[in-house]
Parts: structure tokens; sequence; C-alpha cells
């Protein structure tokens, strides 16, 4: 018996084939970041960021140089499209290209303003894919200048944009797969936009250990695309937020408004006295990290207009005002303040959304969609005309739970404020 076992287990030992199409990982070159550029018609230059695995051994800026080398490398090549410039940059490397972790796609300004389709097909139809990336628009600049600048708190800018973008409240590892929900949804999209900023004060280095600021990766704000998923135009960094905060997904933000110095310190009265000519100087700032977003249509005689509530929790951060925070009237007086400045400056995005870009980057519609699946049937056909003359109803409602460490400031009174 136990020589028929060891003769059953010898036979299936024969025709089991293992593990025969494998790639071992020092033979395969990661992929960070992947850009894309248009040249011309029917010719794309591609440019990877490639791990450097002697570099990843350690992290910090330690782990991004060493013997003087970067990080990570850059690679280009041109194609036709993606695949073909992915296989003509295969020529030039010794590993094997595996785009399986790829974080970030950055797409040159040029090839937004032609149009990206052509481009987005294979992100979503390779299996090596990941439809929770990040995708970036380079305002005035190409892919390839974006990934080929080095910074210097992350060993690969691939890397660094990511966090970039989530310290500054917008959601990560969600814009690729945002953009084919919505270009499937209204027709249009939006992604974050990058920029290459250069420092607002230029200071020569005098020693070799001095580290004056270099030109750097920011986030600008955000690319709208118009149905035919063509490059519309841009929301700068202090509007990108408010479409944010309509669609639900800001996490956090901070805001500085001005307070008047005149009927700031006037006892009693109503709050609004202190909305009314404010001046330069006098400022409040609050940081805000709880925000909610309620979309309600609303349809009257066959017409649909939209009722926005936008509601946060924050805290006072700094108060430059003549302002005396301890006293429960003057941080109600902060708060009105606060929500009259979010609900003229929201009004002026959304109006510049449907006036100029024509197009539901706000997700309007998909809450009709929603809460209104049949009235959408008929409204859907026509939705980008009709979302430019909707009406649509801001009210703001911020409240303020704390004033920080103190209520009324450390250092004494000098400009006639409240005692």
């Amino acid at each position: 018996m136990f020589r028929k076992i060891l003769f059953v287990y010898a036979a299936f030992s024969l025709i089991l084939t293992g593990c025969w199409d494998r790639k071992e990982l020092n033979d395969q070159a990661v992929v960070l970041g992947w850009g894309m550029d248009f040249v011309e018609k029917g010719k794309y230059l591609a440019t990877a960021n490639l791990v450097l695995p002697l570099a990843s051994k350690s992290g910090g800026q330690q782990g991004a140089e060493q013997g003087g080398r970067p990080g990570f490398m850059t690679e280009s090549a041109y194609g036709k499209d993606n695949r073909d410039a992915e296989q003509n940059m295969q020529r030039k490397l010794s590993r094997v290209l595996f785009p399986g972790h790829r974080r970030n796609i950055f797409i040159g300004e040029k090839l937004a303003e032609e149009g990206i389709f052509s481009m987005l097909d294979e992100y979503g139809r390779s299996p090596m894919g990941r439809p929770r990336t990040n995708i970036f628009v380079v305002k005035g600049g190409t892919a390839q200048e974006a990934m080929s600048l080095a910074y210097q708190l992350e060993t690969n800018p691939a890397i660094a944009v990511q966090k970039i973008q989530e310290k500054s409240g917008a959601p990560i590892s969600r814009s690729l797969l945002d953009f084919f929900i919505m270009a499937n949804g209204t027709g249009c999209g939006i992604v974050p936009a990058l920029t290459i900023m250069q420092p607002e004060v230029k200071t020569d280095k005098k020693t070799k250990n001095d580290s004056p600021p270099q030109p750097t990766l920011g986030i600008y704000g955000a690319a709208v695309f118009t149905s035919q998923l063509k490059l519309a135009g841009y929301l700068n960094y202090d509007e990108f937020w408010v479409r944010l905060w309509i669609a639900g997904k800001l996490a956090h933000r901070s805001f500085t408004t001005l307070i008047n110095d005149v009927d700031a310190d006037q006892a009693g009265g109503d709050p609004k006295d202190a909305l009314s000519g404010a001046t330069s100087g006098k400022t409040v700032s609050v940081t805000v990290d709880n925000f909610k977003s309620h979309i309600t249509p609303i349809f009257t005689d066959g017409n649909i207009k939209f009722r926005i509530l936008l509601e946060g929790e924050g805290f006072v951060d700094e108060n430059n005002s003549p302002l005396d925070l301890s006293k429960p009237e003057n941080v109600k007086k902060v708060q009105v303040r606060m929500n009259q400045y979010l609900k003229e400056h929201v009004e002026k995005v959304v109006v510049k959304v449907q006036k100029d870009f024509k197009c539901d980057i706000l997700e309007l519609g998909d809450s009709v969609h929603r809460h209104h699946p049949y009235r959408w049937k008929k409204l859907a056909s026509d939705w980008e005309k009709t979302f430019q003359e909707v009406d649509v109803d801001i009210t703001v409602k911020l409240d303020l739970t704390g004033t920080g460490l103190t209520g009324e400031s450390l250092l004494p009174t000098r400009e006639g404020g409240e005692q």
C-alpha cells in the first residue's frame, strides 16, 4: 500500500507545472508614475518614474540619494499610444516594466487640450492598471517636466504629489476612478492639476550646505474637461475646495476672512454689525475638519432648482481682529462673518462653473439621478444645457466649536479693541 501511495504522489508531481511564468522581483522595473505628452497627431511621448532598488532600502533624504544618485529613474520613449510607447521604452531597460504599483498618471497640458480619450482606454482595460490611481494635468507644462523634477522630502516625485494632494484636503487614490464615473454619467470630468512652482523669492546659495528654495511641484487646483474629454479650463487652488465641499469630498481646510475694526468692539447689537466695512489687517483664521454637503433638487411647475446646504465645524486658529473671543457674542460675530464670506465665494465658483465651463462637475445631476430616477430620464438628454441655467440656492452653516487655548489674546490691546 505504501508503494502504491508513493507511486500516485510521484505521478502527480509529473503533471504539476509550477510557476512557469513567474517574474522575479529583481527582474522587474517597478513603475510608480507614468506620464503622457502630445507631440503631434499620432505621436506621443511617454515618461516613466521607476524605483531604484538601492535607494529604496532606507527612507527620507538619505534613501533618496546614495552616492549622489536620486531615489528614482526617469525614462521616456515615443509611441503611437501607451502600449506602443511602453514597448519602445522596454528596448532601453534591463528589467520588465511592471505597472501594477503605478500610483500616479501625469497628463501634459497640450495633450489635455487635444483630448485624452485615446489615452485613457488602456488605463481601464489593462489588467495591470489600478482604477484607484491618481491622474493629474500639468498646467502650463509637460508630464516629463513634472516627473523629472526631484522632490527633496520624498524619494520619488510620484509619491510627493499624492501626499501634497492629501494635505490639501482632497481625496487620494480616487481621481481616475471618479473621472471614469463622471465621464459615463454627466459626460464631463475633473481631475487635480499640478504646476511647477518657482520660489517666491530667489536666494543664491552661498555655501555648499545652504538649501535655498528650489522649483518644486505644487497643486494648482483642478482641470475641467468637456464631454469630448478636452480641457475646458481650470479651477485654481482657492476654487477647487468649493467643488470638493459641494461633492462631499473635502476633508479639511483653513479659511481667513476680514473683520470690521470699527463695529467689532460695539457692545450688543446684531452680530452682522461686524460684517460691513471690513479693512485689511483685521483677520481671523479658522480650521475646519468636518464638512458636510446636502443637495436637494426641487421641482416646481416643471422646472428644477437646487438647494445646497454646506455645513462644517471648526475652531479659531488665529485672531488679528479687535474682537475679544473670550466673549461668546464675539465668537458669534466671527461665525456670521465667516459664513457670509464662504457663501459669497461658493456662489462665485458655482456661477463660473455654469457659465464658463458649462459642465456639471458639481454632481448636481447625480443627486437628481439618485433621488428622482424617473425624472432624471427626462432631464438626462438635455442636462448639459439645463445645468447652465438652473437656479442654485447656497446656504453655508459653519459652527465654531473652539477658540484655541485662550479666548482673549495674551498680547496687550494696542488698537482700541475690547478690553
